[in-house]
């Protein structure tokens, strides 16, 4: 009786801490779920092939890829599903602010507001300095944009930055 050796995907691996974990193309960084995304868009394996010609990825990897997600559709699906939703909700975030900040008035964001404050950046100082109203700030997409001219109007003021007495 002949035994059966049961292969598994060539050139297909997954690595805890590389991709995420995410099925890849082996010794690259190029996941399964990006060249079905490219497939499903249009691209043709050609396209990838010269795309990819610093790799170089060859056929024989892009048709392992194939196979893998064949295999497991479901999970590519989820994992193109959730990069999706992400690209959504920067587009969304982009938007968002672009709007918030139409007004003409010129903002900073809280990062440069604390550097012209001499302030850490790493800090929540700025967002606290919004939130009491001591500094002219919109929040957008969880980010603080503050005006210039509140900044430069609370720097020039008599501030006792610190803790408050008593």
């Amino acid at each position: 009786m002949a035994d059966t050796v049961v292969l598994t995907i060539k050139h297909i691996v997954k690595t805890d801490g590389i991709c995420g974990g995410d099925p890849r193309i082996a010794g690259t960084r190029l996941t399964v779920h990006s060249i079905i995304g490219q497939l499903q868009s249009g691209a043709t394996i050609d396209d990838l092939l010269d795309g990819y010609a610093h790799i170089p990825l060859t056929r024989a990897q892009i048709h392992a890829a194939l196979a893998y997600y064949y295999d497991h559709q479901v999970e590519i699906d989820d994992l193109l599903a959730a990069e999706d939703a992400a690209f959504q909700e920067a587009i969304r975030e982009a938007e968002e602010v672009r709007a918030a900040l139409s007004t003409g008035e010129r903002f900073i964001t809280a990062a440069d507001a604390a550097k012209r404050l001499d302030l850490s950046p790493g800090s929540q100082q700025v967002a606290h300095l919004c939130r009491e109203g001591k500094l002219d700030c919109r929040k957008v997409a969880n980010r603080w944009f503050v005006t210039l001219a509140s900044v430069d109007a609370y720097a020039a003021s008599n501030r006792n930055p610190g803790p408050k007495p008593g």
